[in-house]
């Protein structure tokens, strides 16, 4: 299992960071650009020969909010304990 980081979004950062940050990488986010949400978006990949789809979708499954966690809102959202610690060696 490989969990990458590939930096912050631009929407995080203060304005005058944005000149640090390559042209691609600026053009890149500016394409896909979400009026509320910037550029926060979250892509995963996943190969593997033999990959056990089934086993996989019923894991991605389990990390969705459940009904009642999704109708609590963003503030209870905070305090849910961060799921990917582990594998980012936060």
């Amino acid at each position: 299992l490989c969990v990458e980081s590939a930096g912050p979004w631009l929407a995080s950062l203060p304005d005058a960071a944005w000149e640090m940050v390559p042209p691609v990488r600026r053009a890149a986010a500016a394409l896909d650009w979400h009026p509320e949400h910037g550029d926060r978006c979250n892509h995963l990949v996943f190969t593997s020969p033999g990959l056990d789809r089934d086993g996989l979708e019923q894991v991605l499954e389990s990390c969705l909010l459940t009904d009642e966690e999704y109708a609590a809102g963003r503030d209870a959202w905070k305090h849910l304990p961060p799921a990917f610690d582990t594998l980012l060696e936060v």
